[in-house]
């Protein structure tokens, strides 16, 4: 176990991450906070919804699958379902976990619970005021050649599609 100092440092609080540097055997250490995630893959017989969205990190639109990040006191299962509705106005008659898996555990502690939603039926998208969004149904082979192409490049789509297609088996 490596030894911390006592010293921690709260560098930013913000309302979705919280940064903090602390000392680790002799180096600084920052480190993101997160409450947690989710991601959703909603799949209706052969085909996908994916999402174009802009990020505007980026400055791009990329492809994606629906996701979002746990409110106060929310369960992965309401996140999943909330988020599905509000990206894709699309509803789960069936919301399987699939996996969860830390998306950058070499610097922060956010878990992302991913979810396959299945028996879909639609309804009206919802989303954020900031949100740029587009909803696609592809064929999941083409999204499976998207992810090969590397036109998908969104990490958390490539490991849901990439599940799925490999449990499909």
């Amino acid at each position: 176990m490596p030894s911390t100092s006592d010293e921690l440092k709260l560098l930013y609080r913000g309302k979705v991450v919280t940064l903090e540097v602390r000392e680790v055997d002799g180096r600084i250490r920052e480190v993101v906070k997160h409450r947690g995630s989710v991601s959703i893959l909603p799949v209706d017989g052969d085909s996908v919804f994916l999402i174009r969205q802009y990020r505007y990190p980026l400055d791009d639109y990329i492809w994606e699958i629906p996701a979002g990040t746990l409110e106060e006191g929310e369960s992965p299962e309401e996140c999943a379902i909330r988020e599905l509705e509000e990206e894709t106005g699309l509803k789960a008659g069936k919301l399987e976990k699939m996996f969860e898996a830390y998306l950058i555990p070499g610097y922060g502690t956010e878990k992302m619970h991913f979810f396959l939603a299945t028996d879909l039926s639609r309804g009206e998208m919802h989303p954020e005021p900031s949100e740029r969004i587009e909803v696609h149904e592809l064929p999941m082979s083409r999204a499976i050649d998207m992810v090969r192409s590397n036109e998908i490049s969104d990490v958390k789509t490539v490991a849901a599609l990439l599940w799925y297609w490999g449990m499909r088996g």
